[in-house]
Parts: C-alpha cells; sequence; structure tokens
C-alpha cells in the first residue's frame, strides 16, 4: 500500500505504514501533526482478524510463532471472544457510560435465558464494554496527535453477533467521541446489508468528527 502510495504520479505523496496499537500512539507520531483520520476499524461481531489473516501474517513475517502471534493480539482492539485476556481494562473507560452498560448487560441477560454457557458465550458482554472501551481509549489517546480543525472519518457497523442483541456501533462511537470533546458532524449512511440470521438489513455508517482543540 505504501509503494502504491508513491506512484501515484499527481499527487507525489510520501507514506509510511506503521504496525502499533492504535491506542498507543506516542511511540510512532508527533503531537499536532495529523490533519485527517479515515479508517474502518474492527466492528463488535466476533470476528478474529487474526485468523483470516493469518497466512498471510506468517508469509509476509510479521508472525512467526504462537507468542508473536498473542503478543500481536494483545495489541488490538477487543473486537471478538478469542481476544480477551485476563488484564483487560479497557472496559473502565466506559463504566459511566449508560447505553454500553445497558447493551451489555441486556447481552448477558439474553445469554442466560438462551442457556448459553460456552466461556466464549459468557464473555459477549465483556468483550462488548472492551470494545467500546478501546474505542474511547484511541480518540482519547489521539487528540494530542491532531491538529486543531483536523477531520476524522470512522466506517463502522451496526451488529447483532451476541445473541441478536442489537449494537448501535455508529451512535455510541459518536457519543464517546462527543464526550471526549470532539465535534460530530454526521453520521453518514454508506450503504446496509442484510443480516442471514436477524433478516434485518443492518446499517453500516461513517462517524464523521472533527477535533477543534484543546
Amino acid at each position: 500500500m505504501a509503494n502504491d502510495l508513491t506512484a501515484i504520479p499527481e499527487h507525489q505523496a510520501s507514506a509510511e505504514v506503521h504496525l502499533a496499537d492504535a491506542r498507543q500512539l506516542s511511540t510512532i507520531l508527533k503531537p499536532n501533526s495529523i490533519d485527517a483520520v479515515f479508517t474502518s476499524p474492527p466492528y463488535p461481531n466476533e470476528k478474529d482478524y487474526t485468523r483470516t489473516t493469518r497466512l498471510e501474517s506468517v508469509l509476509l513475517g510479521f508472525i512467526n510463532n504462537k507468542a508473536e502471534l498473542r503478543n500481536f493480539k494483545q495489541g488490538l482492539i477487543r473486537s471478538n471472544t478469542r481476544n480477551v485476556y485476563k488484564g483487560d481494562a479497557d472496559d473502565r473507560w466506559v463504566t459511566d457510560h449508560h447505553e454500553i452498560q445497558s447493551t451489555a448487560a441486556a447481552i448477558e441477560k439474553r445469554r442466560i435465558e438462551l442457556n448459553k454457557t460456552s466461556g466464549f458465550e459468557k464473555l459477549y458482554g465483556r468483550v462488548t464494554r472492551l470494545y467500546f472501551g478501546g474505542m474511547a481509549r484511541h480518540l482519547a489517546e489521539l487528540r494530542s496527535f491532531l491538529k486543531p480543525s483536523a477531520y476524522l472519518g470512522y466506517v463502522v457497523g451496526d451488529q447483532a453477533s451476541y445473541l441478536q442483541v442489537m449494537i448501535k456501533t455508529g451512535e455510541l462511537l459518536a457519543d464517546i467521541a462527543q464526550s471526549l470533546g470532539y465535534k460530530v458532524l454526521d453520521i453518514d449512511l454508506f450503504r446496509t446489508r442484510f443480516a442471514t440470521v436477524t433478516k434485518k438489513q443492518m446499517r453500516e455508517e461513517v462517524v464523521i468528527l472533527q477535533w477543534l482543540g484543546p
């Protein structure tokens, strides 16, 4: 991707790629250096991205053994139960967020009602809190690296992967961002996709933010 960017003659853009944790940016970025952010983070949907990209990760030399895989996974936003560890504490960032806590509680209530007792199923509520806590931590960390009036776009999708309890990802992410001092400009509908489990159209949105400064 970096090589492709430099090959575009009309832009003549320099490009760098960092393998790093989006919640810990001080080792790779300079303060007050970013004009814009556009990204599609993981969704809270129980998809283990390290599993779907494991072959490429090994062939490209990013992962050579199980220890390196574990270290890699620990640097990711917690979006699935196979990526939750005992010492994880990102959920503390959303302790006082009523809707996130209510959503996680509804997932746990539904699990008990359906008598779902596997170890992964018992983590559904916790990974929901960890996911939004991790995104809050990322947005909080990012602030000092943004220039005043920087724009941000996050492509995220509503989910019902956890026992069909609806998670309004875009709305919740926008609310977190606003609480951290960002201005929410829009939640723009990008597309809808049909969920085979719920038989419903799910929204995929771009949460558009602006950082006006401290």
